[in-house]
């Protein structure tokens, strides 16, 4: 009987091996590239959502996350995801209305009241409702956004108002609504990718760029442009994207996963992301660097013309004024 014990114990123990290296065997792995350092706030809110997915799927489905441009730009990385050869990818809100033209309207200048507003916008069903299905038949997808910080100007040199901007080359990204934001302040939208743009303030291709205060903080930005001017013309939130072809493959059950855990992954860049701007706030006061308060009001009035540009387009204005509610909730 000890031995017959014995014998059926072991089987159990073989079996249980057997479906853990089976369960091993069968896990599936996503990858996601983006642009930002392993510290910043993102790649922390991406790496709570990966380690939510692997809590939840019990390890069945993991996320791997590829910080630095390690895959390629964020353009590369987007094409990567259009074709198949990457499953995920996070890119500049900005940069996403190439690939569809709605994902504009989140960088109408002044949109957004606060950053406040801004949260509650990440939070909500409108990016579901009204964005991540319309770029399905470019080959992405978008699974959820991020806060990504108010957009300010940093120059080379002082920005006091939008007549300072006439006739400078600013930096911008691949983005028609940045342009026409520039335009019609008078300077020269000049679209750099974001990984050369230090290069590009430091040879002066460009006189300034616009982004967040972390964004220059964290890329050096402000050792070749020491001026900020809060004016906080944008509140773009970043997008994190997956193929197509990924998204169609995956089981309901996968598919419950990760939308489940982008909840965690929101909330853990929002964290995040406040506490890093705060940081490198002070790290750019440390460093010496001048803060310049303008009447919002000036640069509101300039860009007034494209919000209203922007409500002709078909669609368009019922986003808009979903948008805008928000603001009084």
């Amino acid at each position: 009987m000890k031995i017959r014990k014995t014998v059926i114990a072991a089987a159990i123990a073989s079996l249980a091996m057997a479906a853990t290296f089976s369960s091993a065997a069968e896990a599936r792995e996503l990858r996601l590239g983006h642009a930002m350092p392993v510290d910043n706030a993102q790649n922390i809110g991406l790496q709570a959502f990966a380690d939510e997915v692997k809590k939840l799927s019990k390890g069945e489905l993991t996320v791997t996350i590829y910080p630095n441009g390690e895959l390629g730009s964020e353009r590369e990385m987007a094409e990567q995801v259009v074709t198949g050869a990457l499953d995920m990818t996070k890119i500049s809100g900005m940069l996403s209305e190439t690939f569809e033209p709605r994902y504009g309207i989140m960088s109408i200048p002044y949109l957004f009241h606060d950053y406040d507003h801004l949260k509650a916008f990440v939070r909500s069903d409108i990016p579901e409702k009204y964005f991540f299905q319309q770029s399905k038949d470019r080959g992405l997808i978008g699974l959820f956004m991020i806060a990504a910080g108010t957009r300010d100007f940093y120059t080379t040199k002082p920005v006091k108002t939008p007549d300072d901007i006439k006739g400078m080359k600013m930096r911008v990204p691949e983005s028609d609504m940045a342009m026409r934001m520039i335009t019609a302040m008078g300077g020269q939208p000049t679209p750099v990718p974001w990984t050369e743009v230090y290069s590009a303030l430091q040879q002066k291709v460009v006189d300034g760029a616009e982004n967040n205060i972390s964004g220059w903080v964290e890329f050096r930005h402000m050792e070749v442009c020491p001026y900020l001017t809060l004016d906080d013309h944008t509140m773009t939130p970043d997008v994190i994207f997956i193929s197509d072809m990924t998204w169609e493959s995956l089981s309901d059950d996968e598919k419950k996963w990760l939308k489940a855990a982008s909840k965690v992954g929101i909330e853990r860049e929002i964290e995040a992301w406040d506490k890093k701007d705060a940081e490198n706030l002070q790290k750019a006061k440390d460093a010496g660097k001048t803060f310049i308060e303008v009447d919002k009001q000036l640069f509101r009035d300039k860009t007034a013309g494209i919000i209203d540009e922007e409500r002709k387009k078909e669609g368009y204005s019922e986003i808009i004024d979903a948008i805008l509610a928000l603001a009084k909730k």
